[in-house]
């Protein structure tokens, strides 16, 4: 266990923003999953509004990231042409 906890210190450490946003955004979208379970288990049903919404918004975010890492890959491919070209 201390093993794997290293390991993912080290990682943690390396890792770019957006990696560390998309861990983030699966454990709290595995919480909000089981807590959504839990609540329609005691409850009967859940809310669906707030359900739609965070669902939303984390996929606008996955979105945001995935043009902002495609607009950066597209910028370094440029450069490289460039280079290769001069």
């Amino acid at each position: 266990m201390a093993r794997r906890r290293g390991k993912f210190r080290r990682w943690w450490r390396s890792a770019g923003m957006m990696d560390r946003i998309l861990v983030c955004l699966a454990v709290f979208l595995l919480a909000f999953t089981v807590t959504m379970i839990v609540i329609h288990i005691r409850c009967g049903t859940t809310p669906d509004t707030l359900i739609v919404s965070v669902f939303g918004v984390c996929g606008g975010e996955c979105g945001v990231m995935g043009w902002i890492k495609s607009a950066k890959e597209r910028n370094q491919e440029r450069k490289w042409r460039e280079e290769n070209n001069q």
